[in-house]
């Protein structure tokens, strides 16, 4: 009961509308190329920005925004999310396809990361599961068109197995 009445105490009861649920990660590198597009983007914009900004320092005035949320409170807001926008993760990326939500990666590239994420989300949305963003100009036409996006279902337990394919291909043959 403590953890419901935590995020409803966080939360804006009276707010009716999209909610985008922004995963940043916890590798700690900062994503800023992430980070102030979506800074940009909810400054004029009438959806309500939930932030998970892992290590990336900076303010996000228009959406509310912590460094890490626990667990439930985590999976409580990918589950009341109307879009996620994630890094290319497997963990963040599997949790969401698990939840049937909607996706809009944003790989981390080359020094935003110990390696790119961009193959495996360049994989993900070649099979139809996501929606991918490699220029950060193009995020937010993405995101008006995730409302047309009908994502490939993706069926518990299926989320991992998908990944773990992409991965053994991919690299089967270093």
């Amino acid at each position: 009961m403590a953890f419901v009445a935590n995020v409803l105490s966080q939360s804006s009861l009276l707010w009716i509308g999209i909610m985008i649920f922004v995963i940043f990660g916890n590798v700690p590198i900062p994503f800023l190329r992430l980070a102030e597009k979506i800074d940009e983007i909810s400054e004029r914009s009438t959806e309500r920005f939930i932030i998970q900004k892992g290590y990336t320092e900076h303010p996000f005035p228009n959406a509310q925004a912590r460094d890490f949320f626990p667990g439930r409170e985590m999976a409580w807001h990918i589950s009341e999310a109307d879009l996620i926008i994630s890094h290319g993760g497997f963990g963040t990326i599997s949790e969401a396809l698990r939840a049937g939500k909607k996706v809009i990666a944003v790989p981390r590239l080359e020094g935003e990361h110990n390696h790119s994420q961009r193959e495996l989300v360049a994989a993900l949305e070649k099979e139809g599961y996501l929606m991918a963003v490699y220029d950060i100009a193009d995020l937010e036409k993405k995101i008006k068109a995730a409302s047309e996006f009908s994502p490939k279902p993706c069926k518990p337990g299926n989320a991992a197995r998908i990944i773990n394919d992409f991965i053994r291909d991919e690299f089967s043959a270093l």
